[in-house]
């Protein structure tokens, strides 16, 4: 085979490989368009858990809330904490103001 005749099928060999790379790379964007939701909800998690190592406190008081809650009931803590929730806006939209 003369260098030419050599070149020429390196060329090719190039070619190949190339549009096969696009191809691959197509392929790899479609798998990450579909795992887009997914991640979004795992870095909102490590987020989440890494608010609550910052703040340590935070956590003992849910740790305080879950073992109150898993005594007693979670729906009648939910039934408390709706009720409280509807106090403070009401109380909040009343435009009351202390020592005015």
């Amino acid at each position: 085979m003369s260098y030419q005749v050599q070149m020429i099928e390196l060329m090719r060999q190039r070619e190949r490989l190339l549009a096969r790379c696009n191809s691959q790379r197509g392929d790899v964007t479609a798998l990450t368009r579909q795992l887009e939701g997914p991640f979004a909800i795992a870095d909102r998690a490590l987020a989440g858990i890494n608010y609550l190592r910052q703040h340590p406190v935070v956590t003992g008081v849910l740790v305080a809330l879950l073992a109150l809650v898993g005594r007693r009931g979670w729906w009648g803590w939910a039934q408390r904490g709706f009720v409280l929730w509807r106090a403070y806006r009401a109380f909040r939209d009343s435009g009351f103001k202390p020592g005015v």
